[in-house]
């Protein structure tokens, strides 16, 4: 899976826009190529952490190490939502107080400055009070990059409600890429919604024009990808 190119040291000096587009492109691209390797969506999460995990180490980028001297990866799956959030059904809306609880990403990449200037409880965002306390003294986004994934195999119909499904996630990385820890901090800087699908173009058409018309609605970055 890695690139023919040499893995150089580059420290944290990274553009990370360039290397999150090579992840969406590199997964578009085995996707597009071996649509019947995937049977879930959970094997498309797989190899997109591995391709996030590669494409960090070819930028001289492996793990970070938190203030409390923890070695850490950058790149998770199921990383929690700094808010608690409603998604009954297939809405989408923020809450501020239980019994709401909190939502969860199918994939980030943490920002590296974010892990060196906290401890390991804070950086894992497990206990919902204290991180949302520490936020209040964060100066730097906590992630790099938040990504949510929609998959519908062509060995099921495509369910009449799939555009649902997928603006329930973007809306959900809309609303990360929104939320202010301060007032010139976000809590992430950049969020992604890929969508890939095995049925035919001709069966997918529709949904594809629909995945274009939400992307415009909501300015986000919702890519669509065939088999």
């Amino acid at each position: 899976m890695l690139r023919t190119r040499d893995t150089v040291e580059v420290g944290l000096d990274v553009d990370w826009s360039d290397m999150k587009s090579w992840i969406a492109k590199r997964l578009g691209e085995m996707f597009h190529t071996y649509p019947d390797y995937f049977f879930t969506e959970q094997d498309i999460h797989s190899l997109l952490c591995d391709i996030a995990n590669e494409e960090l180490q070819l930028r001289g980028v492996t793990s970070t190490e938190t203030s409390d001297g923890h070695q850490v990866s950058l790149v998770h799956h199921e990383y929690p939502t700094p808010f608690r959030c409603d998604m009954e059904g297939y809405k989408f809306e923020k809450k501020s107080e239980p019994p709401y609880k909190r939502g969860h990403y199918d994939l980030v990449i943490l920002n590296p400055e974010f892990v060196k200037k906290n401890r390991l409880d804070i950086v894992c965002a497990k206990e919902f009070e204290k991180f949302e306390a520490a936020m209040r003294y964060v100066n730097t986004a906590p992630l790099t990059w938040v990504c949510e994934v929609a998959f519908f195999p062509r060995v099921k119909k495509l369910p009449n409600n799939a555009i649902k499904i997928i603006e329930q996630d973007a809306l959900k990385v809309k609303e990360t890429l929104e939320h202010k820890l301060s007032w010139n901090v976000r809590f992430s800087k950049m969020g992604s919604v890929l969508v890939f699908t095995s049925h035919t173009d001709e069966e997918s058409a529709d949904l594809e024009r629909q995945v274009k018309e939400l992307r415009e609605k909501l300015k986000l970055e919702v890519t669509f990808s065939t088999g």
